[in-house]
């Protein structure tokens, strides 16, 4: 395939993730469905903030078909598109069925049947989203730019968080902050994350942030809410143009669990603050306007955790920086996704982040958080 003839990566991948979004929107729509999809993750997939995690047969099923779609359409970036999931699950007749995605409708409706124990109609669903054809159109979508030609796609890959906040996913209970627009809890806590990042040197360069169930329209039907951001050398674009909430009023977002020092250190700079679900919200939150800083200080999230929302964060002349380095070193050391050989805490954000839309702002902080 010529340059001329290259399909843009960018199109591909929001088209992804609204595929995303509509196979997270076809599970949720309906109980027994949905009740059918969650089995726990074993305990070395677990995350350990959480007494109870699970996977869904959403997310697995959104991570294959995103690594089907782009494997088909960019072969050479095939091998290093990675996710959250393993593609393993055991149904309920004990056997164990790995999630693929066929050449053709009846060969991925086989396989969900094996997985789903013979629920057909189930499996037919889930089957008839992953090969409907979606073009995603969005009066807030923006102009979508054409990629350089001299853009090594060999070179890229690719963080996928099929459905982020799954616990969110599952039990669907909203709660809201005391800041208009931002719940603590919810389906608008939900987010289908995908991050391009260039393999030698580990730098996100393109990231798309969905949220299935962004735009209510009326009980139980939701549309997506779609973000997305490049910072290549040669070009910047994004579709993140929003006014701050506030300029006399600093606002910065965390999980529940951060410790009471650091919340103490915000307060002690003049910030307010809100606690909310979902790491990609969180940092949505930064991308919108809505909050100045999220902050996480435990190694509680992974590379498909921010991949995809630190490079719409560099397109805007943020990032995403990690913790403890910047914290240690009193400079910003963002965050970089170079694959290692071995072991699996390399994919781990070990020591926390720090996302932010003005870099400026992180001098102050980082001063403020080394104190002893």
């Amino acid at each position: 395939m010529g340059s001329e003839d290259k399909a843009n990566l960018l199109r591909v991948l929001i088209n992804c993730a609204e595929k995303a979004a509509n196979i997270a929107r076809t599970c949720r729509a309906n109980e027994q469905l949905l009740s059918l999809l969650v089995q726990e993750k074993s305990e070395g997939e677990a995350n350990e903030r959480f007494e109870h995690d699970f996977k869904t047969l959403a997310d697995v099923l959104i991570q294959e078909t995103i690594k089907h779609e782009v494997g088909a359409v960019f072969p050479e970036m095939k091998d290093a598109i990675l996710g959250e999931e393993s593609p393993n699950f055991t149904n309920k007749l004990g056997e164990s069925v790995t999630v693929a995605v066929g050449a053709c409708e009846s060969d991925t409706t086989a396989c969900l049947e094996a997985v789903l124990s013979g629920h057909e109609s189930a499996a037919s669903a889930l089957a008839d989203e992953v090969h409907r054809v979606v073009n995603f159109e969005s009066g807030t979508l923006g102009d979508i730019p054409e990629l350089p030609e001299e853009l090594d796609y060999a070179n890229l890959g690719i963080w996928i968080d099929p459905i982020d906040a799954t616990a969110e996913y599952i039990s669907g209970d909203t709660m809201f902050t005391n800041f208009p627009g931002i719940t603590s809890t919810g389906l608008d806590c939900v987010t289908v994350l995908i991050g391009v990042y260039e393999r030698d040197t580990g730098i996100p360069v393109i990231g798309v942030v969905a949220q299935p169930f962004g735009n209510k329209l009326d009980e139980h039907v939701y549309s997506s809410s779609m973000f997305w951001g490049i910072c290549l050398p040669s070009l910047q674009a994004h579709n993140c143009n929003f006014e701050a909430r506030d300029e006399h009023r600093q606002l910065a977002i965390f999980s529940s669990s951060e410790q009471s020092d650091i919340l103490q250190r915000f307060l002690d700079l003049g910030y307010e603050f809100a606690f909310s679900a979902g790491a990609g919200h969180k940092a949505l939150k930064v991308i919108t306007r809505e909050v100045e800083v999220y902050l996480l200080s435990k190694g509680s999230t992974f590379k498909w955790d921010t991949c995809a929302p630190q490079a719409i964060l560099r397109a805007l002349g943020g990032d995403v920086f990690d913790y403890g380095a910047s914290v240690a070193e009193l400079k910003t050391v963002p965050l970089k996704y170079l694959m290692q050989d071995s072991g699996s805490d390399w994919k781990r954000n070990a020591t926390g982040i720090i996302a932010v839309r003005n870099v400026d702002a992180m001098e102050v902080l980082l001063a403020k958080l080394a104190e002893q």
